[in-house]
């Protein structure tokens, strides 16, 4: 990466927790992560410098979690002269992402740079009927034959990764935002299952490490996709 899009000149960064706050009495310490940082929200950016990949990163930190902004393939945006990463805390996933994901596209506004291409984040801490929180859903890479289509399954596809909440579709024609589809996806050995969603998201052009395809929610998966993602390694 060139130029100065890794380090931001921001007075107000803590150079121990590497978060925004003013008084020394706020600073939450060194923010230890205590479970997997795991890859969440991604853009495409055209820049002065070429087309540049920024992501953002999650992590569990107890009471907390932690976002950080990463330019692939691995440099961590950071706090001027060298205080480390900067974070943003949420009291979910999505919390902390979205403060991320803000602060990396008013540093592409501010600098005129060209969005070209996003992709889905981490999922937000799901609720349950009862109102507890549950633990954000995990997307699990997984290849498996795929048929999509509004009326009935008709378009051959494949999957790219799945969750409980969802799946990512790999496919040069996705459909359009806010599309219900019905699908049929076969998980091997001659079994297949019937699901239904709706296309949150779309990305219809090839970029180096992004490929087409869309992203489906499931309001109400079966028992059946359930059980088969959990018991995914």
């Amino acid at each position: 990466m060139q130029g100065a899009s890794s380090t931001f000149v921001v007075l107000d960064w803590c150079s121990v927790c590497g978060t925004r706050h003013r008084d020394r009495t706020d600073c939450p310490g060194e923010l230890r992560p205590t479970g997997p940082e795991r890859h969440g929200w991604r853009v495409t950016v055209e820049t002065p410098w070429g087309i540049e990949a920024y992501g953002v990163l999650v992590v569990d930190c107890g009471d907390v979690w932690r976002a950080r902004i990463l330019t692939y393939p691995n440099i961590l945006w950071c706090v001027p002269r060298g205080g480390g990463s900067i974070k943003f805390l949420g009291a979910t996933a999505g919390d902390a992402e979205d403060q991320a994901v803000s602060f990396v596209l008013a540093h592409c506004r501010s600098r005129g740079f060209t969005v070209r291409d996003a992709a889905v984040g981490v999922p937000s801490t799901r609720v349950s009927a009862e109102g507890a929180a549950t633990t954000p859903a995990l997307r699990k890479v997984r290849f498996l034959p795929l048929r999509f289509g509004e009326m009935r399954p008709s378009n051959l596809a494949k999957t790219g990764n799945l969750s409980e909440t969802g799946l990512f579709v790999l496919t040069p024609e996705p459909a359009d935002l806010g599309c219900r589809l019905s699908m049929h996806m076969t998980l091997g050995q001659g079994v297949g299952l019937d699901l239904s969603g709706r296309v949150v998201w779309w990305r219809k052009e090839h970029f180096v490490g992004r490929v087409p395809g869309m992203g489906i929610q499931i309001p109400t998966p079966p028992a059946a996709y359930l059980d088969y993602v959990r018991d995914l390694a």
